[in-house]
């Protein structure tokens, strides 16, 4: 039993409709290079998907990427921040693992850091409200 059986159900339904759920093959891969990822973020990618969104809501990445992946180098006060998605405008999400996997919000402009949640369950369900 998944804590997202009821957008399991809604796959194919906007603004879950563009999501693929990530092979076991790739999920295992993810588990073994980040030990600490938090398991409803394992879950939600195992069983719901990622992908956009809603129409260029938000993109949940297919795993994590180091800051340098995404802004060619890793901006002081990032070390330690895996971003697994974006808003199609900029603003990266991701996990601080150095701040007990909080989810934090990089601003695109000073590459600041916000903690946004503590749950990957309940930042991603306002994230597909939004999206809807």
């Amino acid at each position: 039993m998944s804590p997202f059986d009821d957008l399991i159900a809604d796959k194919g339904q906007p603004p879950l409709d563009k999501l693929t759920p990530l092979p076991a093959d790739q999920l295992a891969r993810l588990r073994a290079a980040h030990p600490g990822l938090p398991e409803g973020y394992l879950d939600f990618l195992a069983n719901v998907g990622f992908g956009e969104l809603g129409d260029a809501s938000f993109m949940l990445y297919g795993g994590v990427i180091e800051p340098d992946e995404a802004y060619g180098e890793t901006p002081a006060g990032l070390q330690g921040v895996l971003l697994f998605g974006d808003d199609f405008a900029g603003t990266n999400c991701g996990f601080d693992s150095a701040g007990g996997w909080r989810i934090v919000e990089i601003d695109p402009t000073n590459f600041s850091k916000d903690v946004v949640g503590e749950d990957f369950a309940a930042f991603i369900r306002i994230r597909i409200a939004a999206a809807a």
